[in-house]
């Protein structure tokens, strides 16, 4: 009897199993998933002397136009800086300038320490950015024959 009681819970036990763990299932597949970064790129031209003046003469400003063209994946604020590679410090702290996007003041002020306000510009868009130098009307003989030498940096920012 004690076997006939120990079979039944056994078979009981055995049956019980069986019921909680059947389930049905399926999976599928989602092959060749790729997740990659955008990327911030900037061209500018020309790609040298883009604000090379000669001849620059008090109170008569001379005009270059720099365009600039996003070249990455992402929308992108555009700026502009620059710094004194050689010359003649008190020319290149007289200079005046001027900078114009789509026909909007970007920048006016000295040339030394100029620092734009953005531009923001989407995937292959491109802004020209025209740049206006003068000496002031105002200045002395001690700047004639001066020059300096700069370089523009062409500074762009993943835009939020």
């Amino acid at each position: 009897m004690k076997r006939t009681v120990m079979l039944v819970c056994a078979m009981v036990l055995a049956g019980s199993v069986g019921f909680a763990g059947a389930y049905f299932t399926a999976q599928t597949s989602v092959p060749e998933n790729v997740i990659s970064a955008g990327t911030v790129a900037v061209t500018a031209a020309p790609a040298s002397e883009a604000i090379s003046m000669e001849n620059l003469a008090p109170g008569q400003p001379q005009s270059r136009v720099l365009t600039v063209t996003n070249t990455g994946s992402l929308p992108v604020d555009v700026s502009v800086t620059e710094a004194k590679r050689a010359g003649i410090t008190e020319f290149y702290n007289a200079l005046v300038c001027s900078v114009n996007a789509g026909g909007q003041s970007i920048y006016e002020g000295v040339l030394a320490g100029m620092q734009t306000a953005p531009v923001r510009l989407v995937p292959g868009e491109s802004a020209e950015l025209e740049f206006a130098v003068t000496i002031p009307a105002e200045a002395g003989n001690n700047l004639v024959g001066d020059y300096v030498k700069l370089t523009l940096y062409v500074d762009a920012v993943q835009a939020p």
